[in-house]
């Protein structure tokens, strides 16, 4: 009670006549709690034409990774320094997290960036690892099919493969790895960053252009 949000955007229309449906978001915002939080598209490329949505500082509002590599996330093992294999029968580190999905189910890329690999391993069955910057990598385990090529530029939330129970599992799901800086950790309990901030150049013809 008492949330509002507003949205300024443009219609077309056919010899100014016929409704032909929205053309484009030109702003919005959201007031809770008395907070308003604005959001303003913009393409910092303007050749590639991507638009980002911004606040009225230029701030992005997207964050860098999504929460999940899945639609609908359902955690079945958590990343862990010592559990007990439900294969091999031993103890031993799970630099991962799981997530069970029924085999097919969409795999997303959490975030964009360059496929450096894919293959298939008796371990980790059909894989794909995807750079994103100098800092952070994700690897995806035990795909029933892989979608994407090695040196291929995905977008955040691309479908990169399909759920499997291919190499060391019990059932259909993937395990979710996540490295920075080189070293393997758990997402779930780390600080991520927004996405890419605005470009010094372009600050100026955002704020002008809002």
């Amino acid at each position: 009670k008492g949330d509002k949000y507003e949205v300024t955007f443009t219609e077309r229309y056919i010899d100014d006549t016929i409704y032909d449906g929205l053309d484009s978001l030109k702003a919005a915002f959201f007031e809770y709690k008395g907070k308003k939080i604005y959001a303003f598209p913009f393409a910092q490329n303007e050749a590639s034409g991507k638009l980002d949505y911004y606040d009225e500082n230029g701030k992005a509002l997207k964050n860098f990774f999504l929460k999940s590599p899945l639609k609908y996330a359902n955690i079945t093992s958590r990343f862990s320094k010592s559990r007990f294999h439900p294969v091999q029968m031993i103890w031993k580190a799970h630099k991962g997290t799981d997530y069970a999905a029924p085999t097919g189910t969409p795999i997303m890329t959490t975030a964009a960036g360059v496929v450096e690999q894919t293959g298939y391993t008796a371990g980790n069955g059909n894989f794909v690892k995807v750079r994103h910057n100098s800092t952070y990598s994700t690897q995806y385990l035990h795909m029933s099919k892989i979608l994407v090529k090695n040196g291929q530029s995905v977008s955040q939330g691309q479908v990169i493969g399909k759920v499997g129970s291919t190499g060391l599992a019990t059932g259909p799901h993937v395990c979710y790895r996540f490295w920075k800086n080189g070293v393997q950790v758990d997402p779930l309990r780390m600080k991520l960053p927004n996405s890419e901030p605005m470009g010094t150049n372009d600050i100026a013809k955002y704020l002008k252009h809002i």
